[in-house]
């Protein structure tokens, strides 16, 4: 699904997700589109008025009342608004005959889906389609090498660069869930199903009640790394096979042995924070 997307897109949909398990939402909204966005491209801060992160925050707080949070292993489905803004993202990429879909393409996919909630917000800060659609077409500018300023640390992971105080604070999260991870390799899972809404629960005595709930042999067939969501299943890859978990969540191997075990990590001047 997301092959076209370049890699800033791909964490804005993580960060999406992530923000989504934060309010304990059951699927991933628009306005966690819109705060993934914010989280990753500094870029777009132009385009909004000051103090932006805070606002849009304080907004979605105030509608989104926050329930219990949900683990990361499990996969969250995309709304059906954020669906049609996915799908309007790759349009207005196709429109501008750009091969890749960037963040900057699912920025307008959040306007075009012009009534959700996420786009109420954009249009507060003063966004409108047309206007963006010319400004995102204008040439950047950019300072010679010498002079130009690092936005922000960002370290290495599985060869991307990743903004540092992300996984910083995500690593953390891991160490205070939980300070026993083992390290073992990935197998899937059997399931419960319920019949009347799909959820799925490990607790297969469930399975008692036919009349309600399905059981599904080997029906869990990936995790996701707590950290970079890095794929974690039955796979001939040992990158991809094997990974350290607490019984609930999962890390992979390089996220845990560079982050998780070491908190003095971003406290010591290690060469792999650029």
């Amino acid at each position: 699904m997301f092959e076209r997307y370049t890699e800033k897109a791909r964490r804005v949909i993580f960060f999406a997700r992530y923000e989504a398990s934060e309010y304990g939402s059951p699927c991933i909204e628009t306005e966690h589109i819109l705060l993934g966005l914010v989280r990753e491209e500094g870029r777009f801060a132009k385009f909004f008025k000051a103090g932006y992160p805070d606002t849009i925050r304080k907004q979605i707080d105030e509608r989104t009342p926050r329930r219990g949070k949900i683990s990361t292993a499990v996969d969250l489905p995309l709304s059906k608004e954020s669906q049609r803004v996915l799908k309007y993202a790759e349009e207005e990429a196709d429109r501008l005959a750009q091969r890749h879909i960037g963040s900057e393409h699912l920025l307008l996919g959040l306007l075009r889906e012009e009534h959700c909630f996420a786009a109420g917000i954009l249009r507060q800060q003063g966004l409108q389609l047309d206007q963006l659609r010319q400004r995102l077409g204008e040439p950047v500018a950019v300072e010679p090498a010498p002079h130009r300023r690092r936005l922000r640390d960002t370290v290495q992971i599985h060869g991307s660069a990743w903004d540092a105080d992300y996984v910083r604070d995500a690593a953390a999260k891991c160490r205070e869930y939980s300070w026993h991870w083992q390290k073992q390799a990935w197998s899937t899972k059997d399931v419960v199903v319920h019949a009347g809404d799909n959820r799925i629960s490990f607790d297969l005595s469930f399975a008692r009640d036919t009349a309600n709930f399905t059981l599904v042999k080997n029906g869990w067939k990936r995790d996701h790394c707590a950290v970079c969501r890095w794929e974690l299943t039955e796979s001939e890859d040992p990158g991809h096979s094997t990974g350290y978990t607490n019984g609930r969540d999962w890390v992979c191997v390089e996220c845990y042995e560079k982050f998780v075990s070491r908190p003095d990590f971003f406290s010591s001047p290690y060469s792999d924070i650029t």
